[in-house]
C-alpha cells in the first residue's frame, strides 16, 4: 500500500508527528537513504536529506537511527550528523554490537572467507569482495544475469564452509553478505528499540536483507519497503526521494503544531 496515500498518509501522520510520543525512526542506506550505485565508494547521502536526518534527529522525543550492511566507518563519513544512530554491519558495530573476544573471533573467521571469496570470484570480472572487518560482501551488481547465477552456484562451497565458521549468507541488492549467524537487521532493529523504549518505530529498507527488520517490527508500527519487489512492509514508497519527503514532513509535523498534522 503506498504510503503517501489519502488514507495510509492520514494514519502514519496522526501516530507519528505527536510530539508527545517516543519515536524511533530507522533507515538502511543504500537504496534507501542514498540512491544505489556501481560501487559502495560512489555512494552519497544528498545534501538535503542529511540536513533533514540532522533536523530530525534534534527534535524531542525522536530516535534517528542508520542500520545498514556498511561497516562503522563508512556510515561516520555518509551520515556525520552526531546525533544519529549508527547500527552498522547487521549489528555487529555500534551500540549494540559484540564486544572483546567475540569481535577477535569474528574477525578471523572474517579473513578466512574472504580469502575463499576472493578465489571463487577471480573469474568473474565484474563481481568483486568487500572485507568489512566482521562481515564480507560480494558484489555482483555488474555481472549479466546469466554470469550472476553462475556465480552464485560457484559460491555454494564457499557457503558451506562459511558455516563452519559460524557465518550464513544475508542476501542484499545484488550483494552477497557472509555475517556471523544470528545477526540480521531484525534483530539489530530489536537491540536498539530495546535502548530507547519507544512509542512507535518507523523502518524503511529496500531489499531482502530489510525484511528482517520489518518482520521484527509490532503491528502498531510502520514497515516502508522503499522500491520493487515482495516484501513483508505494510506500506511502500518509490525511492529516495520519498523517504526524504518523509523526513522532511515529520519536521514540520513535529514542529508546527496541530494544524499540519490535520492536513
Amino acid at each position: 500500500m503506498p504510503l503517501f496515500s489519502r488514507a495510509t498518509w492520514a494514519s502514519v501522520r496522526e501516530r507519528t508527528f505527536d510530539p508527545r510520543r517516543r519515536l524511533l525512526v530507522a533507515f538502511d542506506l543504500d537504496g534507501t537513504l542514498a540512491p544505489i550505485v556501481a560501487r559502495p565508494e560512489a555512494a552519497r547521502v544528498p545534501r538535503t536529506t542529511l540536513a533533514l536526518l540532522a533536523r530530525a534527529a534534534r527534535l524531542p522525543r525522536v530516535r534517528v537511527a542508520i542500520v545498514s550492511a556498511r561497516p562503522l566507518r563508512d556510515l561516520r563519513s555518509l551520515v556525520p550528523s552526531a546525533r544519529v544512530a549508527r547500527i552498522a554491519q547487521y549489528g555487529l558495530e555500534g551500540p549494540v554490537g559484540p564486544r572483546g573476544a567475540t569481535r577477535k573471533r569474528l574477525r578471523r573467521g572474517a579473513r578466512v572467507i574472504g580469502a575463499r571469496l576472493a578465489q571463487a570470484v577471480a573469474p568473474y570480472g565484474d563481481a568483486f569482495i568487500e572485507q568489512k572487518g566482521l562481515s564480507v560482501a560480494v558484489h555482483h551488481r555488474g555481472l549479466s544475469p546469466h554470469l550472476r547465477a553462475r556465480l552464485r552456484r560457484s559460491l555454494g562451497p564457499v557457503e558451506r564452509e562459511a558455516r563452519g565458521h559460524g557465518f550464513g549468507v544475508q542476501l542484499g541488492d545484488r550483494v552477497n553478505d557472509f555475517v556471523p549467524l544470528g545477526y540480521d537487521k531484525g534483530r539489530a532493529l530489536a537491540a536498539i528499540r530495546a535502548r530507547t523504549r519507544p512509542r512507535f518505530t518507523i523502518f524503511f529498507g529496500d531489499s531482502a536483507g530489510d525484511e528482517p527488520a520489518f518482520a521484527a517490527l509490532a503491528p502498531t508500527d510502520v514497515s516502508v519497503r522503499v522500491g520493487p519487489g515482495p516484501t513483508a512492509a505494510r506500506f511502500r514508497v518509490r525511492g529516495p526521494e520519498d523517504v526524504a519527503r518523509f523526513v522532511r514532513a515529520l519536521v514540520l509535523g513535529r514542529t508546527q503544531g496541530p494544524s499540519l498534522r490535520r492536513r
